[in-house]
């Protein structure tokens, strides 16, 4: 186990060296500069990097609202083999997920088998996997974003 300090030094070591990875992409999905906090344009939506439990890539859809919630999550669904396309046919789709905070989210997500985030050895496949991935839902969000942003309004 390592301590709270040590995993915040291992973050920021990691974040670092995948920022200047990714800095020779450009979003065609308009996440703006930085990939890892892609900005999707819709309040409540976020494109995540998981660490942990697992290492991972997550569409959350954060609403307050459970209705506008749910709407977004179906529209998702009828979506789904455009992302798969993407991202491959090993997506998970769950309705309600619950954050360590607390908060119920619609989540999809992808994870990378038999990886740990915090082992050093293994970052630079969790780096081409992130990368792999990442240009997956940028590639998706050009194309389906403004029919979600839509329905958001």
């Amino acid at each position: 186990m390592f301590s709270r300090e040590e995993k915040k030094t291992l973050n920021t070591a990691f974040f670092n060296q995948f920022v200047r990875h990714m800095s020779r992409h450009h979003s065609i999905g308009g996440g703006g500069g930085r990939w890892e906090s892609y900005k999707t344009g819709v309040k409540g939506l976020y494109f995540r990097l998981l660490t942990t439990p697992f290492v991972g890539v997550a569409i959350d859809i954060q609403q307050k609202d459970p209705e506008i919630r749910a709407l977004l999550y179906d529209q998702f669904l009828e979506l789904r083999r455009l992302l798969e396309a993407e991202w491959g046919d090993d997506v998970l789709y769950e309705s309600s997920h619950y954050l360590e905070s607390g908060v119920e989210v619609s989540r999809i997500s992808i994870k990378l088998e038999n990886a740990y985030f915090y082992d050093k050895e293994q970052w630079t496949e969790i780096t081409r996997w992130y990368e792999k991935h990442l240009l997956g839902i940028d590639v998706f969000w050009d194309t389906v974003g403004d029919i979600v942003k839509a329905l958001a309004r």
